[in-house]
């Protein structure tokens, strides 16, 4: 079996005690530049507001074949765990905006904050999305019940179970501190730690889904709590040796709607129990 390695990027909008708009852009331009080296194809789950804001931004991510993915309306941490009717417009008004703003439409999601509901699962099952990627392999992070460790799944969607074909493609954690791999966790916990867990889910031949912002890879950066700005110098060399060691491991480095489809592909063929799910 093929080891993989999604590396992601949610492009947040700007803190609002910290308004400078470079450091979206020069934080993306930076980890597309990393990404060229290593020929590295990643996911950006970019907020509608931030897709109409920086269009030459989202531009160069794809123009350098990179996956262009949702990552809310306004990322508001509250609005994946809203009502189905109020989940249906916020999804289609990101879509609509997204897709006018770079000319691509997303077939993937990550809720602001990693918070998300079964409405607003609903939501994007109706507006034809593949994936989410909101739920952290954790009992200590988020609502949800799953653990370590975790390979992506077809969501048990209990009021749209006749039709279900959203696929979950889980955050990877590091199980002895289980947080989520990469953000200001790399940058606090640091190197090692984010090493170790990549090797764990490796040995459990799980495929591994990193993520990062373009602040955290910013000096600039300041926010309200020392973790918002710690070791933000750092970060940039720190991401760049998670990507060196998953090419000595070996791994393939894909997009999250790569790692959907083959994860969908393989449950089709192996007659996956869609009944048999795990209890969110």
């Amino acid at each position: 079996m093929k080891l993989y390695f999604v590396m992601t990027v949610d492009v947040d909008p700007p803190y609002p005690s910290n308004l400078n708009p470079d450091i979206v852009r020069d934080g993306v331009a930076a980890l597309l530049k990393l990404f060229d080296k290593h020929a590295v194809k990643a996911t950006f789950f970019v907020p509608a507001v931030v897709a109409q804001r920086f269009p030459v931004v989202m531009e160069g991510v794809v123009r350098q074949g990179h996956e262009i993915a949702c990552h809310g309306l306004e990322h508001n941490e509250r609005e994946a765990t809203l009502g189905i009717a109020e989940e249906l417009r916020i999804i289609k008004t990101a879509t609509e905006i997204i897709q006018s703003a770079t000319g691509v439409r997303p077939r993937g999601f990550r809720a602001p904050l990693f918070k998300v509901n079964e409405s607003c699962w609903i939501a994007l099952q109706k507006n034809d999305y593949v994936y989410d990627s909101s739920i952290v392999c954790s009992r200590l992070y988020g609502d949800h019940k799953i653990f370590f460790p975790s390979k992506p799944f077809p969501l048990p969607i209990r009021k749209a179970r006749e039709n279900c074909s959203l696929l979950e493609i889980p955050v990877s954690v590091n199980p002895f501190l289980p947080f989520p791999l990469g953000g200001a966790y790399l940058r606090i916990f640091g190197s090692r730690w984010s090493k170790l867990g990549v090797r764990i889910n490796f040995l459990c031949r799980n495929p591994v889904v990193f993520h990062i912002h373009p602040k955290d890879v910013d000096p600039r950066t300041r926010g309200r709590s020392w973790w918002c700005y710690r070791n933000t110098g750092n970060c940039m060399k720190m991401v760049e040796g998670i990507i060196k060691y998953a090419e000595v491991s070996g791994a393939k480095f894909i997009t999250a709607y790569e790692l959907a489809r083959l994860s969908m592909a393989e449950f089709l063929n192996n007659n996956f129990d869609y009944d048999n799910q795990p209890n969110l």
